[in-house]
C-alpha cells in the first residue's frame, strides 16, 4: 500500500518502518522452506525479520502461511518461546514477522561444540517442556522439535523454542499436510488421513533426549526417550508435564526404608537399560538411531533415515545402492565441515566412520530395518 503524502495535521508518533530499521543483514534462508532471515536494528535493539524469499514473494499461499505463523506466534507469551513482537512491511523485503533477537546458538552446535552437560540437559528438558505444556494448552502443536529449532541463550543457557512456521492449531485450514524434519518426525505423521496431535511433539523432543542421553551415556534421559518416542502414541506420555515429572522423579527425597528398594529398582532398571541399549544392537539398527555412540549432522541422520523408510515403504523389496548412499552420506557431512582443517580432525572421522559402518548395515541387511 502506497503511503499517502500529504498532510493530515497530525504529528506522526511512529516513523515510517523503512525508516526504522538499520543494519538489515541476511543472516538464513532455510534450504528446504519458503522463509529467510534478517538481523535488523531498531532504536538500539537488535530483532529478526522473517519473511518470504524471493521465489515465493506474491505467492497467496505462502503470504497466508506466514501470516498464520504470526498468529500463533503473537498469542505466545512464554520464558522459553520466542517472542513474536509485529507484523511489519519493508519496502524490497515485503510483508513478514517481527521477531526476539536471541543472542545463542542453536541446541545443535551446543551439543556439537561439547558444551552439554549433564546438569545442563536436565535444565534444557524441563525447559522444553515446560514450553510444550505452555504450548499444548492452547491447543497448538509445534510439528517441528529438533535440535535446530531450540535456542540456547548464551547468557543464562536459557532454552528458546523457535520457529513456528509448521505448527498447526484446530482454528486454521492451511497447511493441514504432513510437516517436519523427517528424522524428527512421528511415524502418525506419514499416515494418510491421520491429523497428528500434541503427542507427536512428544515424539520428537524423545528423539532430542535420546541424542543428550547418547552424548552423556544418561540411562535414566534414555529410558524417558524411549517412552516418548513408542511408535503408538497411546504408549507415550500423554503430557509434556509427565515428562517433566518422569525426569523429576528420581530426585524425589526418600526416607531410609526406601533406600533399599531403590537402589534395587536401580539395579533392575540398569540392567534393563543396559539389555536395551547394548543387547539390542544386535538385532539391527532402529530406523531412527537414537541410542547410536556418535553425533553426526541432521543431514547425515536423515539420509540414513529416508533411506530405512524406504525400504520399509517397499516391504524390504528394495535394494539399496551403498556406494550412492555412501556419496550422499559423504556430501552431507562435507556440507557441514566446510574446510579442510575441518575434515582433517578427530570428530569429522570418527562421524565419517560411524557413517559408513551405518551405511553397511543398510545395505548389508535391509528387512532388517
Amino acid at each position: 500500500m502506497e503511503e499517502n503524502n500529504s498532510s493530515s495535521g497530525f504529528v506522526k508518533t511512529r516513523p515510517d518502518t523503512h525508516q526504522d530499521f538499520t543494519e538489515m543483514q541476511e543472516i538464513y534462508i532455510s534450504a528446504s522452506g519458503y522463509n529467510r532471515l534478517f538481523r535488523c536494528e531498531r532504536y538500539g535493539r537488535l530483532h529478526v525479520f522473517k519473511t518470504l524469499k524471493d521465489v515465493y514473494a506474491g505467492s497467496n499461499f505462502h503470504e497466508q502461511a506466514l501470516q498464520k505463523e504470526f498468529a500463533i506466534g503473537y498469542q505466545l507469551e512464554h520464558p522459553h518461546i520466542c517472542r513474536t513482537q509485529g507484523w511489519e512491511e519493508i519496502p524490497g523485503l515485503g510483508n513478514g514477522i517481527l521477531l526476539e533477537y536471541i543472542d545463542g546458538i542453536t541446541l545443535r552446535d551446543f551439543m556439537d561444540r561439547g558444551l552439554l552437560t549433564r546438569q545442563l540437559a536436565y535444565k534444557f528438558i524441563a525447559e522444553l517442556c515446560a514450553a510444550l505444556q505452555y504450548l499444548h494448552s492452547k491447543q497448538i502443536v509445534h510439528r517441528d522439535i529438533k535440535p535446530g529449532n531450540i535456542m540456547i541463550t548464551h547468557n543464562g543457557n536459557n532454552v528458546k523454542l523457535i520457529d513456528f512456521s509448521l505448527s498447526d492449531h484446530d482454528d486454521y485450514d492451511i497447511l493441514k499436510m504432513p510437516a517436519g524434519t523427517r528424522y524428527y518426525l512421528a511415524p502418525e505423521a506419514l499416515q494418510p488421513g491421520v491429523t497428528p496431535d500434541l503427542r507427536a511433539d512428544i515424539y520428537s523432543l524423545g528423539l532430542v533426549m535420546g541424542e543428550m542421553a547418547t552424548i552423556l551415556k544418561d540411562k535414566h534421559i534414555a529410558a524417558i526417550s524411549r517412552k516418548c518416542t513408542q511408535r503408538k502414541p497411546e504408549r507415550r506420555y500423554a503430557t509434556a508435564s509427565d515428562v517433566a515429572a518422569a525426569l523429576t522423579q528420581h530426585q524425589l527425597p526418600i526416607g531410609r526404608s526406601g533406600i533399599a528398594a531403590l537402589l534395587l529398582a536401580l539395579v533392575i532398571g540398569g540392567a534393563v537399560a543396559c539389555y536395551w541399549m547394548w543387547g539390542k544392537k544386535t538385532v539391527g539398527v532402529t530406523p531412527f538411531p537414537v541410542y547410536g555412540n556418535i553425533t553426526v549432522p541432521d543431514a547425515c541422520r536423515r539420509i540414513l533415515s529416508d533411506e530405512q523408510i524406504s525400504i520399509h515403504d517397499s516391504k524390504g523389496n528394495a535394494q539399496t545402492d551403498s556406494i550412492a548412499l555412501l556419496q550422499r552420506l559423504k556430501e552431507a557431512l562435507d556440507a557441514a565441515y566446510p574446510l579442510a582443517e575441518q575434515r582433517n580432525s578427530d570428530t569429522y572421522r570418527k562421524q565419517w566412520t560411524w557413517l559408513m559402518e551405518e551405511a553397511e548395515k543398510v545395505s548389508a541387511n535391509p528387512k532388517s530395518h
